[in-house]
């Protein structure tokens, strides 16, 4: 019996048939997912590159497409106006507007009074400017040091994160540069002397102590008027050292008593510390000097909002015209034709997949400014729940088509630039049985805080009851969240109890 039972579980191999159904995508439809996740500049990149593999691939220069364009007939939108008047749009006087109703103030001074029609010139760029690392190594370069030194405070330096606070311990950085802790705490007290003021330092107590010692320094040297007080100085540093967490809990009764002075030089030990800057690297940002190119503009055309894709980035492209006659030829053998075949197909391929991505995207640009068109009259106030499914529905895509389009793509609006899925939010019950995106519960949220009294600020609580006045419902949990997500402190670290 036991073998029987042991024989009917042992495993065997054997030869069998299903019939099922899966969809399974090609390299062609997978590179096209991929296409339609591109922003502008990323497709500006993938187009060079195609250029430079496929032969069969050829750029419209401006002076062919000038040609193209006047034996065609203009394109135009819905309202019978070309896209050379929309574009124009872009930069034509308030004064045109006479006629038209009076829009709101934001709007109305969006542009400036610029006459350049290429809409590339509203790119959101900053001027490059060195980084923080870039900063700090030019100040070590004009320092005298050996070059064993030099390579010491290389090491340090390339340990200070973005925000100018060091990131590794004195005995981690002599252990990997072959030295000893106390050669690395010397180099690095030279670095802490370096621009901006607090740099190097290992916590938010000595960046800003070191900012004090720089603080009565310059002020000593470089400025006429009557020097700060010793007094003044020796109290914000035991005010830092020994009472910091009475100095950060804004509990400046306790913090008087603990320092034995009177309210006036309070105030001024006080006011002295909030003047310091607790990420000395902030600066030094590059984060934001980023390009970010737009992807759609948007702009008032009457009442309605209209919006245009920013093709100036991106090449015009065609098929060579004379492929079919060199296939023609008999020069050619059999592999040179698979080949000439193969890039063809591929030069197709990336033509379709190009005005693929532009209509996509203008599609559900449109599907945006027509379901926020509340937002983009009168602000972030009326911005309405929005989800993937609903654009996805009105467009008859899939939903995660939708999500493609939107990610890594800029809209530059008359409310300012934003990314496309910045307007995919979800929306929070009223008391009144409508509903409310989340992004302007964030925005209500904030100017409660902005408006509280200072002496009094308002708790999680607190805040709950005011938005339920104005019929929106939510929990304390929920009102911690935001807070929290917009990086706000909660209230007991927003009193100010004199000052």
């Amino acid at each position: 019996m036991a073998e029987e039972l042991s024989n009917r579980h042992r495993l065997s191999a054997r030869l069998e048939q299903r019939l099922s159904q899966k969809l399974v995508l090609t390299p062609q439809m997978r590179q096209s997912l991929e296409m339609l996740q591109m922003s502008v500049l990323e497709l500006q990149q993938r187009i060079l590159a195609e250029l430079m593999e496929n032969p069969l691939l050829e750029e419209v220069n401006d002076l062919e497409q000038a040609v193209e364009d006047e034996e065609t007939e203009p394109a135009q939108d819905p309202d019978g106006n070309t896209n050379d008047e929309l574009i124009a749009l872009l930069t034509r006087d308030a004064s045109d507007d006479e006629d038209e109703e009076p829009r709101p103030p934001v709007v109305e001074e969006w542009r400036g009074e610029t006459t350049i029609a290429d809409p590339s010139i509203y790119e959101r760029v900053l001027s490059k400017r060195e980084n923080l690392t870039d900063h700090l190594l030019t100040q070590l370069h004009l320092a005298r040091l050996s070059e064993e030194d030099f390579a010491v405070a290389e090491r340090i330096i390339g340990n200070i994160d973005e925000n100018g606070f060091l990131r590794a311990s004195l005995s981690e950085i002599a252990k990997s540069a072959g030295t000893d802790a106390k050669k690395v705490a010397q180099l690095l007290r030279l670095i802490q002397e370096f621009d901006p003021p607090g740099v190097g330092a290992r916590d938010l107590k000595e960046c800003l102590k070191i900012q004090l010692r720089h603080l009565f320094a310059e002020h000593k040297l470089f400025t006429d008027a009557e020097p700060l007080s010793p007094k003044l100085k020796k109290l914000a540093n035991r005010a830092i050292d020994r009472h910091f967490d009475l100095l950060v809990a804004h509990k400046y009764a306790q913090l008087r008593k603990a320092l034995r002075i009177s309210e006036p030089t309070l105030r001024q030990v006080v006011s002295l510390i909030e003047n310091l800057e607790p990420k000395p690297g902030r600066a030094f940002d590059m984060e934001g000097q980023l390009a970010i190119v737009p992807d759609v503009y948007v702009v008032k055309r009457g009442k309605r909002f209209v919006p245009i894709l920013n093709e100036q980035k991106i090449p015009r492209l065609r098929m060579a015209a004379n492929y079919e006659a060199t296939l023609g030829t008999g020069q050619l053998d059999e592999e040179e034709r698979r080949f000439i075949r193969q890039r063809a197909g591929r030069a197709q391929w990336v033509i379709k997949s190009i005005e693929q991505w532009k209509r996509t995207i203008l599609r559900v640009a449109e599907a945006i400014v027509e379901l926020e068109s509340e937002f983009f009259e009168k602000g972030s106030l009326f911005l309405k729940p929005l989800k993937l499914a609903d654009v996805a529905s009105k467009l008859g895509l899939h939903e995660t088509t939708v999500g493609r389009t939107v990610a890594n793509k800029f809209m530059d609006t008359p409310r300012g630039l934003f990314e496309m899925k910045y307007f995919f939010h979800r929306g929070l019950d009223t008391l009144g049985g409508s509903r409310v995106s989340s992004v302007t519960v964030k925005q209500l949220i904030r100017e409660l805080i902005e408006k509280e009294p200072r002496d009094a600020p308002y708790n999680d609580q607190q805040i709950c009851t005011i938005l339920a006045e104005r019929r929106i419902k939510l929990s304390r949990r929920a009102v911690a969240k935001y807070r929290e997500s917009m990086g706000i402190p909660p209230s007991h670290l927003r009193r100010r109890h004199i000052l």
